[in-house]
């Protein structure tokens, strides 16, 4: 049961690591932005719900501390493949009315915040700093999501008005952090993953944190990037 379980979880996150960049690059409203985008959503939920037994089989039979902390950081990793992914769907879903907040939003989101909280203190206690570095994700993501559905902002998150009375809305920057976030998470979790478990790599020295930065490094200016396009895509033409 463990290894079919196991195989459904990688095949999930396999597909949604490939899947994630049609709707990265495919035109914004679009049937194929709009389906793949359903689909990447439905195989990270694939993958969170395969996930989660998984880390609780591994705390219970785990045979030493680094099953353990393997464990934890695997739920850790559910959390913010789920919340961003969640938050993501609904601020699109009610782009047009209704309220984003709901029981199970607020659930993911408080979620998120602790568990990041947790396994950052954790990651000090352990010594393990590549923990560390990928534990802010959960508290900003579900810090910004609590602020986004309590209508709440920092400066520049509100609508952006041009001249024209064009705008640049708040809802769509919301749906493209928390995606290309999600995206980063379980990029991470596949290099991490698939180097040190599958392909038996080992990593010393600084080359350690090679598989924990690199989607990061590479993930940011993407989500520069898509802001940007679609701010120029919706800004009135020059005169």
């Amino acid at each position: 049961m463990f290894r079919l379980v196991l195989g459904a979880h990688l095949a999930c996150a396999f597909g949604a690591t490939a899947l994630f960049w049609v709707p990265v690059f495919a035109a914004k409203g679009g049937p194929l932005h709009v389906g793949a985008g359903r689909l990447y959503a439905r195989l990270i939920y694939a993958t969170a719900i395969t996930g989660a037994p998984l880390a609780i089989l591994l705390l219970v039979s785990a045979p030493d501390p680094a099953t353990t902390r393997t464990a934890a950081f695997l739920a850790y990793l559910v959390t913010i493949l789920v919340q961003p992914v969640f938050h993501g769907v609904r601020v699109v879903r009610t782009r047009a009315g209704g309220a984003v907040g709901s029981p199970l939003h607020t659930a993911l989101s408080l979620a998120a915040i602790v568990a990041g909280l947790a396994i950052g203190a954790a990651a000090v206690v352990w010594r393990e700093w590549p923990f560390l570095l990928v534990s802010p994700i959960g508290p900003v993501m579900g810090v910004r999501a609590l602020l986004y559905s309590s209508r709440l902002s920092f400066p520049g998150w509100a609508n952006r008005e041009n001249s024209t009375g064009k705008s640049f809305p708040a809802w769509r920057e919301e749906h493209i952090v928390a995606m290309v976030v999600s995206g980063i998470a379980v990029h991470t979790a596949m290099l991490v993953f698939g180097t040190s478990r599958t392909l038996h790599m080992t990593f010393t020295g600084a080359a350690a944190y090679v598989p924990w930065l690199l989607p990061t490094v590479l993930g940011l200016p993407v989500l520069l990037w898509k802001i940007r396009r679609d701010r120029r895509a919706l800004a009135p033409p020059s005169r």
